[in-house]
């Protein structure tokens, strides 16, 4: 049966214009606000679509990038500068107003990339429109109130050399420059920084010293905003994103019911640990739970309370020691499948429980399904630190899903000294890893066939290639960020013999190597991801791919570069699959 078009629709058929408001609104909330109310002007039929839409996703853009050597600051093309953020977040929430009858909110979420002290007012009035027109379901608030960066401990390598690896080794380093630098490389102009400069003389330190890195907190630290109390006894609250704010929790006690999902990143307090435990022992149904730069100063985190926790993420939080799990009167979290870490190699205490007495108990194992430990800053190379990360990762010996992430791709597993034991990966299922494979590492074979024999049921392999970092002005000491071959080289059947034989022979013995058995009979599924060509990729792509005897799907994401580079490489690609049916896809 036709569906007749509704009025307003010139007489033409419409099936989308003849569902209901209810119907327009849920679909126009899987879109960006700014995209959904565009709606409106597509007839006198969508006028009043936005005040159906439940869901508000608002995201500041970054700014344009100005030359101002060329435009003097202006271009003609340009034109008026757009409306404060703030306003246009404002806007969308009295547009759902437009009727009377608006729809429950579900969800707020809004990405402000340039926060300041005058849009406090604003905020305040986008939390209380929020806690106040909740669906019957709930309501979830993200609020990131800036951008900054996760960690500033990036990833570096070391140098390497026949020789054993000297643990004092010179890290190298990506071409950033510390604060310390931006504050004394970076001459001041203007009257403004003159006064400030005549301020930073009285800056002192505990011990009586000029500290410049509080002059570069007060010029470059962006602005914070505090929480309303209330906000932490809406018993509304499904789900809680917070970033880049402060903290102001109440006196009494937090009261969240509902909250299933909390995600803080960059949130400051006072009294930081004691704050952070109360906000999440105040969410008995809290399934899950992520910090991202928080515990700067705090030293322990409690979760022995949250018994329906199904999700735990960890990431750059530098100042937290110990990760309480259970108690004496509270097991483990029963119900937890995945656990994230970013940091520095933790020790053997990081993740315990805790008897009657206060005295940590390390755990032997802790049960999840996923877990993805990335390791930042400096590439690992001590033994000690290695013999730390093999320990950790024996903690999870029943995974099956395990994402290694560090500055050089294996994380120093072929070491068979540091990693004495590995754990028992008979569970495993995806395994993926990430890192630098500069094109002097010999090492990533061993590591890997050390991984794939622990692992005979495995299914599907994902290797990250991160960009190799360059080096502070000095390519000669260190590794050279990678490039592309040229077009000789990559033709040059010395390269390819080099690449066959360090795949195909055993490092030590000369003895041919044999695949592990999960990629002869059990790898079904490789991905290569940021793909650049450099030799010790090729040799390993080329090794995978040989290997892999029932490979039925191939996904490569090549770097970019020039399109006859690609070509070759995908032509290179293409002849290594052993199965000739497996379907392959570049990006």
């Amino acid at each position: 049966m036709a569906i007749t078009s509704a009025a307003g629709c010139g007489g033409d058929s419409d099936r989308l214009s003849s569902l209901s408001d209810g119907v327009i609104g849920h679909i126009l909330s899987f879109l960006p606000a700014k995209e959904a109310a565009r709606a409106a002007v597509l007839s006198s039929r969508w006028r009043h679509t936005f005040a159906a839409v439940h869901t508000v996703s608002l995201v500041e853009p970054d700014a344009p990038v100005v030359d101002h050597d060329e435009f003097a600051g202006y271009s003609p093309g340009w034109g008026p500068p757009p409306p404060p953020f703030a306003s246009a977040v404002s806007a969308a929430l009295l547009a759902r107003h437009r009727r009377a009858a608006a729809v429950p909110l579900r969800a707020l979420r809004v990405s402000m990339a340039g926060y300041a002290h005058r849009d406090s007012p604003a905020v305040d009035q986008w939390i209380a429109y929020a806690v106040n027109q909740p669906a019957p379901d709930g309501v979830e608030l993200d609020l990131r109130l800036g951008r900054p960066s996760l960690c500033h401990r990036d990833y570096s390598l070391r140098r390497r050399s026949a020789a054993a690896i000297d643990e004092d080794a010179r890290p190298r380093r990506w071409r950033t420059m510390p604060p310390e630098d931006i504050l004394f490389e970076s001459p001041s102009s203007g009257e403004e920084d003159h006064a400030d400069d005549e301020d930073d003389d009285d800056v002192l330190s505990d011990d009586g010293k000029k500290d410049p890195m509080a002059v570069y907190r007060r010029r470059f630290e962006p602005q914070e905003y505090s929480v309303p109390r209330g906000l932490f006894a809406c018993a509304a609250l499904r789900s809680l994103s917070l970033g880049s704010v402060r903290l102001a929790l109440p006196a009494a006690a937090i009261a969240l019911p509902s909250l299933e999902t909390l995600l803080l990143a960059d949130v400051t307090e006072s009294d930081h640990e004691r704050s952070m435990q109360r906000l999440i022992s105040g969410c008995p149904r809290l399934a899950d739970l992520t910090l991202e730069a928080c515990y700067a100063k705090a030293h322990a985190l409690s979760v022995a309370g949250l018994r329906r926790l199904r999700r735990l993420a960890l990431r750059c939080c530098h100042g937290l020691d110990t990760v309480v799990l259970g108690d004496d009167d509270a097991s483990p979290p029963s119900e937890l499948q995945a656990f994230e870490y970013r940091g520095e190699v933790p020790d053997d205490f990081f993740l315990v429980t805790t008897t009657k007495h206060g005295h940590g108990v390390s755990l032997e194992t802790v049960t999840v399904a996923y877990c993805k430990i990335d390791i930042c800053g400096d590439e690992v190379t001590s033994r000690s630190e290695l013999a730390m990360l093999g320990a950790f990762l024996r903690r999870f010996a029943g995974v099956e899903h395990l994402h290694l992430a560090s500055a050089r791709l294996g994380s120093g597993l072929h070491d068979a000294a540091a990693f004495a034991t590995l754990p028992d990966l008979s569970t495993l299922r995806r395994l993926e890893l990430g890192g630098c494979l500069p094109d002097d590492d010999g090492t990533i074979f061993a590591a890997l066939i050390r991984l794939l024999d622990l692992a005979p049921n495995l299914e599907a392999l994902s290797l990250v290639f991160h960009p190799e970092p360059l080096d502070d002005g000095d390519d000669d000491d260190g590794y050279r960020a990678y490039c592309y071959h040229k077009e000789e080289e990559l033709h040059d059947k010395h390269l390819l013999r080099y690449n066959r034989h360090s795949v195909l022979a055993a490092p030590t013995s000369g003895a041919a190597m044999v695949a592990p058995a999960c990629l002869r009979s059990r790898v079904r599924e490789i991905n290569l991801v940021h793909y650049q060509g450099g030799t010790a990729q090729r040799a390993l792509a080329m090794y995978l791919l040989r290997s892999a005897a029932v490979i039925r799907e191939l996904r490569c994401e090549l770097a970019m570069g020039p399109l006859w580079i690609q070509d070759e490489l995908v032509r290179e690609i293409k002849g290594w699959v052993m199965n000739k049916a497996a379907v392959i896809n570049f990006g």
